[in-house]
């Protein structure tokens, strides 16, 4: 019985990383033009040092937080779990993962309610023990970077030392639990696309750009990233930490505590990066590499120029299919491209690339950035062979993906910051009805805009009427 319940639960949490429960069908609302406000992250009101004196937690007049971290893997991990051993706690629990999954389906359950449905507290452990298998694999493997495991193992020391009690195993599985999940849930997903696209529900997912050249008002290189995950208690932790590490460059990620990886950010060499969720049947479950979230971390520590991030991307070991889009706004090779992957392929999608004409006769969705200067991606493939592995675009996928693009064709030429993050937060409620009306609600996780020229980050997490916040390198 309990492994019936297992399964159950294991099978909504793929549904749910996966899809969520409407359609569509949006109640069209015209665009409407956004009065933002901004909040600097350079400056605070507020530090709280961590016991060494060198790590600290900044926060601003709008209670806007930074976390800064230095030194050594583990240092900085004891800092990061230290100062912000309250939101690890809370990130890295089965309250995080069920209200995540409650809240992408809506479901009209209670955290308590759905954790019976495993079969309670032993349930829930069999089931992370479950998915813990073929993460401990990646370590034992070597795949995942020694200072990475160091790091987990300083945010779980200084949590607990701080207070709040948490394990090492909870915070490796925030870092790896989304690869773990869809290398499970894929390959039973993805073959069935094909055959229900008329009827697929829409995900959250996220929908990225980077323009640089003539798309821009002096050519610099902006990079604009939507991390729709549905956010659960994500809004409420929300901020940016800012690693200065003892090898490697100076980064800055836009996340939650407990994460070593990152959905996105940049560095000082001028690279940024982001992830998007992409089905296909290519998956391999048993060889997970370091996994999304923390090969995006390894490319802002370690890559300098565009093509030392792409040969990260198509050299190291992943075994679930992402789409990574990625840009260099300072280096010899400024620019972008998205890296198409799956398990055993993956290809380069520069901002040069035209689509062959001949995809068409496949069914494969047209590529309209035909623009030798901006890269647009949401979730799906555009490179034909990578499609062809049973990556099928929903309408949901593609529609972001035409409606991002023709804004952004609409001020090719005069694209500044502001217009940059104007463009990628396109779906600020109550544009095209894709939200609730209320900007009072919690963003899906975090909206950023990178200027990889100047080395300024834009970022909005919390509530959409909350103002963006700003930081400067």
């Amino acid at each position: 019985m309990k492994s019936k319940r297992i399964t159950t639960f294991l099978a909504i949490i793929i549904i749910a990383m996966t899809y969520s429960a409407c359609d569509l069908e949006y109640d069209w609302v015209e665009p409407q033009a956004i009065s933002y406000a901004y909040s600097g992250l350079n400056d605070f009101t507020d530090r709280t040092y961590a016991p060494d004196g060198i790590g600290y937690l900044g926060v601003n007049s709008d209670g806007k937080k930074l976390l800064h971290v230095e030194g050594s893997p583990y240092n900085m991990g004891y800092q990061h779990g230290y100062l912000c051993a309250e939101g690890v706690y809370r990130m890295a629990s089965v309250e995080f993962w069920c209200g995540l999954i409650i809240h992408m389906l809506e479901l009209p359950v209670t955290i308590d309610q759905l954790v019976q449905l495993v079969g309670g507290e032993s349930g829930v452990r069999a089931l992370i023990n479950l998915l813990y298998i073929p993460i401990e694999k990646s370590i034992k493997d070597g795949e995942i970077p020694a200072e990475f495991i160091e790091e987990v193992n300083g945010i779980v020391d200084g949590a607990n030392d701080a207070g709040y009690p948490v394990d090492y195993k909870s915070v490796m599985m925030n870092n790896m639990a989304f690869d773990a999940i869809l290398g499970i849930g894929y390959p039973i997903i993805a073959p069935l696309i094909p055959l229900a696209i008329p009827y697929m529900p829409v995900p959250h997912a996220c929908n990225a750009f980077i323009a640089t050249g003539k798309a821009t008002v002096d050519g610099r290189t902006l990079m604009g990233r939507d991390f729709m995950f549905g956010n659960g208690a994500y809004y409420k932790y929300g901020l940016l930490i800012e690693y200065i590490p003892e090898t490697g460059n100076r980064l800055v990620s836009v996340m939650t505590p407990s994460f070593v990886g990152t959905a996105a950010g940049m560095n000082d060499k001028g690279i940024g990066i982001g992830i998007d969720m992409v089905p296909s049947g290519n998956n391999n479950v048993n060889a997970l590499g370091m996994g999304g979230l923390l090969i995006n971390r390894y490319v802002l520590q370690y890559a300098n120029e565009l093509s030392e991030g792409v040969k990260i991307l198509t050299t190291k070991k992943l075994g679930v299919s992402w789409l990574f889009p990625i840009g260099d706004g300072r280096g010899a090779e400024t620019g972008g491209a998205v890296v198409e992957v799956s398990a055993d392929m993956k290809r380069v999608r520069y901002d040069d690339y035209v689509q062959p004409y001949w995809a068409k006769y496949l069914n494969i969705p047209g590529q309209i950035e035909k623009s030798s200067d901006l890269v647009v991606v949401t979730n799906h493939y555009l490179v034909p062979d990578m499609y062809l592995t049973l990556g099928g675009a929903i309408p949901d996928s593609t529609w972001r993906y035409e409606t991002l693009t023709d804004l952004i064709l609409s001020e090719y030429g005069s694209i500044n910051n502001a217009k940059a993050r104007a463009l990628i937060d396109f779906l600020h409620p109550p544009n095209y009805g894709y939200y609730a009306p209320d900007p009072d609600q919690p963003v899906e996780s975090s909206i950023s805009m990178f200027d990889l020229t100047n080395l300024e980050l834009s970022s909005l997490y919390g509530l959409y009427s909350d103002p963006w916040v700003i930081f400067k390198f």
